[in-house]
C-alpha cells in the first residue's frame, strides 16, 4: 500500500503573497494554487495601480507579478518603491520570454512562463521561502547596525565625508570623494569606489541617499546612485529604461522618469571632485 502524498500545507511555512495579473482566469487560478501550497494570499490585483496600493498596505513576503499590463506594467510597479520596500521574493509570471533578462537584472527570484506545471510553481515557492528567511536575517543585521553617523547638528545640511565598512574583524574607511556609484542590494548597498574593490555596507539605499550631497550624487534608478561628474554617456536600453556610462567604464541603470532631471543637472555647472 502506497503512503499518501504529504500535505504541502504541512511542509512550507506560511508566506504572505500578492498576485498581480490583468487576466481574470490567470490570477484566480494562481491564487488558488498558492493557497493550496499553504501561502496566505493577502491580495489579488488586476492592474499595476492596485498592485502598488496592495504592496504598500500589506508589505508581503512574496509577489507574483505579470509584466505586460495596461498603463502600469510590472516593471513600473517595482520602480515605484525603494528596494527595501519591495517584497524579498519577486516572481514574474508572464506568457512572454523576451523580458527574462531584464527581470533577472533587477534581481527577480524566478520567471514563470505560462502555462507552467504545478511542480514548477512549487519549486518557485520553496526557493521563495529560503529567500524570505535570508532577507529577514539581513534586515535584522542592518537594523542592528544603526544609522549612519551625522557630521553635525547645527540645523544646516550635513553630508557624509566618509563611510565605515565592517569586513570581518576590520573596519574599512571609504572616503565619499572616492565613491563612483552605489548599488542597492536589498537591505545592503554595494559601494563602488576608486582604488578599492566593491564593498557591502549594511545600510538602506534611501538612508544613504539622504546623507550624500545632492550636488554631487544623483539617484539614477531605484537600485543605483551615481556620481554626477563621472557620467559620460546616456544610452537608451529599451522604451522603459536607459543606462549611464561612467568615465570609469562602469554601466549604471537610469530610469526613464529620472532622465530629464539628470540631463538638467548635467547641463548645469558640473560638480567637482574634492581630491
Amino acid at each position: 500500500m502506497n503512503a499518501p502524498e504529504p500535505d504541502p500545507r504541512q511542509q512550507l511555512p506560511s508566506l504572505r503573497a500578492i498576485v498581480v495579473d490583468d487576466e481574470p482566469l490567470a490570477r484566480v487560478g494562481l491564487a488558488r494554487d498558492l493557497i493550496a501550497l499553504g501561502l496566505d494570499v493577502v491580495a489579488v490585483c488586476d492592474n499595476g495601480h492596485a498592485a502598488c496600493d496592495a504592496i504598500a498596505t500589506h508589505r508581503p513576503d512574496l509577489l507574483f507579478l505579470d509584466i505586460e499590463m495596461p498603463e502600469v506594467d510590472g516593471f513600473a510597479v517595482l520602480e515605484a518603491f525603494e528596494p527595501e520596500e519591495l517584497p524579498p521574493a519577486i516572481i514574474f509570471v508572464t506568457a512572454y520570454d523576451q523580458h527574462a533578462i531584464r527581470a533577472f537584472e533587477i534581481r527577480a527570484l524566478d520567471y514563470l512562463l505560462k502555462p507552467f506545471a504545478p511542480a514548477r510553481l512549487r519549486d518557485a515557492v520553496e526557493r521563495a521561502t529560503q529567500r524570505v528567511q535570508e532577507a529577514h536575517g539581513a534586515r535584522a543585521r542592518a537594523d542592528a547596525a544603526g544609522h549612519l553617523p551625522r557630521q553635525g547638528d547645527d540645523g544646516s545640511p550635513s553630508y557624509l565625508t566618509q563611510l565605515l565598512v565592517r569586513d570581518r574583524d576590520q573596519v574599512m574607511v571609504v572616503p565619499v570623494h572616492d565613491l563612483e556609484w552605489v548599488q542597492a542590494e536589498s537591505y545592503y548597498v554595494r559601494l563602488h569606489a576608486a582604488k578599492q574593490r566593491p564593498r557591502l555596507l549594511r545600510q538602506r539605499m534611501s538612508v544613504l541617499e539622504a546623507r550624500l550631497d545632492p550636488s554631487q550624487f544623483f539617484r539614477a534608478h531605484r537600485s543605483a546612485i551615481v556620481r554626477i561628474d563621472l557620467v559620460r554617456m546616456v544610452t537608451a536600453v529599451s522604451r522603459y529604461e536607459y543606462s549611464l556610462t561612467l568615465s570609469t567604464g562602469a554601466t549604471v541603470p537610469l530610469s526613464r522618469d529620472r532622465r530629464a532631471r539628470l540631463e538638467t543637472l548635467l547641463a548645469g555647472p558640473r560638480a567637482t571632485r574634492s581630491d
